[in-house]
């Protein structure tokens, strides 16, 4: 039976081979739009943030029947940072249930990477906000640190106030190690 006798086969192999052309044409602008992100996220990594910041693409809340959410953010994932996406879903009387899964841009589905797109613009504003309000806490918190270094550096006999200079100084004094005795 040849498959010009059984009108099924013949649809499957016509379908199949109209599958295989679209297949290589959906990998192919996948690639560049990976290739774009990699761009992004390369210039991004240059700056060294390390702070992780999220936007949503779209979302539900509701606190009768829970909540479900995509985002795109920028963030550690295993151990790269760059940007990212993100679903989200859960009830809030069982948050110990929630069901959250996490990509880099790149490793995510293809549908998501493409409602994510439109948000990176929403990513970069929110990491300038969310930068600036982790250098303020940072300068808040430095008084405190050299503080608290003054008052240990004192009490191990190294002296009084502290400066940067003498931090530094301190610092490298703590990291070279005597050499045994042979």
């Amino acid at each position: 039976m040849n498959s010009s006798e059984n009108p099924l086969i013949e649809r499957a192999a016509t379908y199949f081979t109209q599958l295989s052309s679209a297949a290589k044409d959906l990998n192919k602008a996948s690639d560049d739009l990976g290739l774009a992100i990699n761009a992004i996220d390369a210039a991004l990594q240059k700056l060294n943030l390390g702070v992780p910041t999220w936007v949503k693409i779209h979302n539900s809340d509701d606190p009768y029947s829970g909540y479900w959410s995509r985002d795109i953010g920028y963030s550690r994932v295993g151990k790269k940072w760059g940007i990212a996406l993100c679903t989200r879903e859960g009830d809030y009387n069982f948050p110990e249930d929630e069901a959250r899964e996490e990509w880099l841009f790149n490793d995510a589905p293809r549908w998501l990477r493409v409602e994510g797109i439109t948000k990176i613009p929403d990513l970069l504003e929110a990491l300038v906000k969310k930068t600036k309000e982790t250098t303020d806490k940072i300068k808040g918190k430095t008084a405190e640190a050299k503080n608290l270094a003054s008052a240990i550096m004192l009490a191990a006999g190294k002296g009084g106030a502290v400066s940067d200079q003498v931090l530094e100084k301190a610092i490298r004094d703590l990291m070279i190690t005597p050499k045994a005795s042979k």
